[in-house]
């Protein structure tokens, strides 16, 4: 699970700045760009999806100069555009020199050159256009006057060519959608992170039941798990949040700066699932009922440091033109990587320790309970990876065209989501084993202390006082599996208390 969420930490804050927006600019040196796009049939809503095209800014053109080449078209038809000359080069614009040649008409002039049957390579057969290709010239700028209609639920890209090559251009492509603003490689994120938090809430309930339940017995540790159960399941409803408003209002100021407030919170979310193993691994709450202070405070330290790496990470991304990144980036990558794989060794250093100091003292039950966490690690790590080689497969096995017409809509799952799904998933489990239980604060302020004056941490007067009070019900509290390991020397001078107490009776049966 660390190594998971360490992957997913570098996942996060490397796009938290990057915003997949269904407006996309294009220009002279991006000429492509592509979305998905659902029909108003198999995803309903308002008005019917189109896809537009808004030249923003132009140079200046020279005389009868056509400007940009603009086609509009299905991901499926791409190897309809354009046609290969005599020396077998590809020729994509309908200009003099290709109606010579005889690769287009001069109807089509200043436009792309489509054509009806096209050779595929990947299947070694003639296919023919799926959908219409919208091809057009500007040389103006504003909202081209036809809009192409999205009929049928697909993957769609425009193309713009200069068509000279001083020529400078800037536009703005509409993917709009039937539903909203959101894009369509998007817009399953808001049931699913709608059930995510739904899923938050009602694990939420049920530990803060259990807490409820044994609030007069809690540890520590349960109180942390509560608080980061409050933090997660907020975090979860601000990220459904996040896609509900960016569908309804679009791209604006202050959904960039909500982003950054997303971003802060993955940040916080990351830092302390880091310092929370950190903890646990150095046996807080179970092996003992509190660390050394200054350990403690040491481990506060250094995530508080981590985290503030991160933001400083974020505002920097966040900060930098995606166009043009800058190497000044690293000033801030390399110590959160660092900082992170520190925090990676540590955790494992301290559960070996740990676990070695649990079996060589025979702490059984306490033992089992680390042997639960780090079989839900490496399950952790097994589904995720299993995850990666079955979409591996399955890209693999399938042409470009196949996958991206086929995988775009759920693409998001591997890449996104089902890491967060899979973080969900070991966080309850981790909690339902540490829940308040009738036990649970018996077992961590048991005899089972370490003799390393340097470990043991100082009780409160609570804790001597819960220690101190007699019960009826001792031995219903404490079963035989929770109780302490008593030694074969404490066994032996048992059986010989026993033996020394029946040796009066046995006298007393003879006669005298």
């Amino acid at each position: 699970m660390q190594l998971l969420r360490l992957l997913a930490t570098l996942w996060v804050l490397l796009n938290a700045g990057m915003v997949h927006a269904n407006r996309q600019k294009i220009n002279e040196k991006v000429i492509q760009t592509c979305s998905g796009m659902y029909s108003k049939e198999d995803w309903g809503g308002k008005v019917d999806p189109f896809i537009s095209f808004n030249m923003k800014q132009i140079s200046e053109l020279a005389e009868n100069d056509p400007g940009v080449i603009v086609a509009i078209f299905d991901y499926q038809d791409y190897q309809h555009l354009g046609a290969k000359t005599n020396d077998d080069r590809n020729y994509y614009v309908c200009d003099d020199y290709a109606i010579e040649l005889s690769l287009c008409d001069a109807e089509h002039k200043n436009e792309f050159i489509v054509r009806d049957i096209a050779y595929d390579p990947f299947t070694e057969t003639n296919r023919t256009l799926v959908n219409q290709v919208m091809t057009f010239s500007q040389d103006t700028v504003g909202l081209h006057d036809t809009k192409y209609p999205v009929l049928k639920t697909g993957y769609f890209c425009v193309a713009a060519i200069s068509s000279s090559d001083n020529t400078k251009f800037n536009a703005v492509i509409n993917f709009r959608n039937a539903y909203g603003n959101l894009a369509a490689a998007e817009v399953n994120k808001l049931p699913l992170y709608g059930l995510l938090a739904i899923g938050y809430v009602i694990a939420m309930a049920l530990y803060s039941f259990a807490f409820w339940k044994h609030k007069h017995e809690l540890l520590p540790l349960q109180k942390y798990l509560l608080a980061f159960f409050v933090f997660l399941t907020a975090e979860t409803i601000f990220v459904w949040a996040f896609y509900n408003i960016k569908n309804e209002k679009g791209d604006s100021a202050g959904l960039k700066v909500y982003v950054v407030f997303l971003a802060i919170l993955s940040a916080g979310k990351v830092t302390f699932s880091f310092f929370l193993l950190l903890i646990i691994a150095l046996g807080y709450g179970i092996v003992f009922p509190k660390l050394n202070k200054t350990l403690m405070r040491r481990c506060q330290m250094f995530a508080a440091f981590t985290y503030a790496l991160c933001i400083a990470f974020l505002i920097q991304d966040y900060l930098q033109d995606p166009d043009s990144p800058s190497l000044l980036i690293f000033i801030t990558v390399v110590p959160l990587m660092l900082t992170m794989f520190a925090f990676y060794f540590m955790i494992l250093k301290s559960m070996t320790n740990t676990v070695r100091y649990l079996r060589e003292q025979r702490q059984m039950v306490k033992l089992n309970m680390y042997r639960k966490l780090l079989t839900i690690i490496y399950a952790s790590l097994l589904i995720v990876a299993a995850g990666l080689v079955i979409s591996t497969f399955v890209f693999v096995g399938m042409n470009t065209i196949q996958m991206v017409e086929q995988h775009w809509r759920t693409r998001f799952f591997f890449t996104d989501f089902w890491p967060t799904l899979v973080y969900f998933g070991v966080f309850v489990i981790f909690t339902f084993i540490w829940r308040p239980t009738d036990t649970s604060y018996m077992l961590a302020c048991s005899q089972q202390l370490p003799t390393d004056p340097e470990n043991v941490a100082d009780f409160d007067l609570d804790d001597l006082q819960s220690l101190g009070e007699p019960s009826n019900n001792f031995d219903d509290t404490i079963r035989d599996d929770d109780m302490i390991f008593t030694d074969d020397e404490d066994n032996g001078n048992e059986r010989e208390n026993q033996k020394a107490n029946q040796e009066p009776n046995k006298m007393s049966s003879k006669p005298t």
